[in-house]
Formats: C-alpha cells, structure tokens, sequence
C-alpha cells in the first residue's frame, strides 16, 4: 500500500513545499517554489507521454 501511494505524498509535500516558500520568501525561496510546484506538472506530463506510446504500441 505504501509503494502506491508514495509518489502522491512526495508530489503533495513538495506542492505544499512550494506554496510556503512562495508565499513567505523573496529571491531563491521563489525559484525554488517554482521548481516545486511545477513538479506536478511534470509528473503529468510524463504519466501522459507514457500512456501515448503504450496506445501506439497497440495500434501497431
């Protein structure tokens, strides 16, 4: 159960990460709240790359 929901937690934490640091610093805490919170993001990115190329893989 832990493996499942492991990549959730890390993505919540640094989301949460984010948003205290860019609410609450000036400089580098606001580039690295920006790094953060666009982890998401990216995570998304990837999931829908990879469910992309498995969808062409069955098609051919």
């Amino acid at each position: 159960m832990a493996g499942i929901f492991a990549l959730p937690l890390v993505l919540f934490a640094a989301s949460m990460a984010g948003l205290v640091l860019g609410l609450t610093g000036d400089g580098a805490p606001d580039v690295a709240a920006w790094v953060l919170l666009s982890l998401p993001l990216l995570a998304v990115l990837v999931a829908w790359r990879r469910r992309g190329r498995r969808s062409s893989q069955r098609k051919s």
